[in-house]
C-alpha cells in the first residue's frame, strides 16, 4: 500500500514539474512574439515616417533597394529617421538623393557611362584620360 502512495505522489510530483515547464516554455514564446510585434510596428511607423519625407519615386527606389540590399536600406531610413528628428530635414527627398547617400554607403563614386557604336561601354573619365593622353603624347 505504501508502495502505491509513493508511486502515485511521484507521478503527481512529476505531472506538476511537467506542468511548470510548459507553462514555462509558453510565456518565454509569448515574450518572443510580443517582441516580434513590437519590432514589426517599430519597422512599419518608421516606414511610414520615411514615406512621408520621400518623393514617390524615391519610396519606389527605396522599396527596391530594402529587397536587394536591407542592410543598407536601413542604414539609409536610420539616417533619414535622425535627420527628420534633429530637424535638418527641410524638403521632401528625391530618387536622387536617396542614391547619392547609398553610393557614399557603399564608397561607390558617381559615374558616366559612354557607348559609341561597335565598341564597349567605358566610363568617361577613362576615356577623357585616354584621349588626353593620346593629344599630348602626339
Amino acid at each position: 500500500m505504501s508502495y502505491d502512495k509513493e508511486l502515485d505522489s511521484l507521478r503527481e510530483k512529476r505531472k506538476r514539474e511537467l506542468l511548470s515547464q510548459s507553462l514555462k516554455k509558453e510565456l518565454v514564446q509569448k515574450k518572443r512574439e510580443e517582441e516580434l510585434n513590437k519590432i514589426k510596428n517599430r519597422k512599419v511607423k518608421a516606414t511610414m515616417i520615411v514615406n512621408n519625407v520621400l518623393e514617390p519615386d524615391a519610396v519606389v527606389y527605396l522599396d527596391w533597394l530594402t529587397k536587394n540590399n536591407p542592410h543598407i536600406a536601413q542604414t539609409i531610413k536610420d539616417t533619414i529617421i535622425l535627420l527628420i528628428n534633429k530637424k535638418m530635414l527641410r524638403k521632401q527627398l528625391s530618387k536622387i538623393d536617396i542614391m547619392k547617400i547609398e553610393r557614399e554607403l557603399t564608397g561607390q563614386e558617381a559615374s558616366i557611362k559612354v557607348k559609341k557604336r561597335g565598341r564597349e561601354i567605358e566610363n568617361l573619365n577613362e576615356k577623357m584620360k585616354k584621349d588626353y593622353n593620346m593629344y599630348n603624347n602626339t
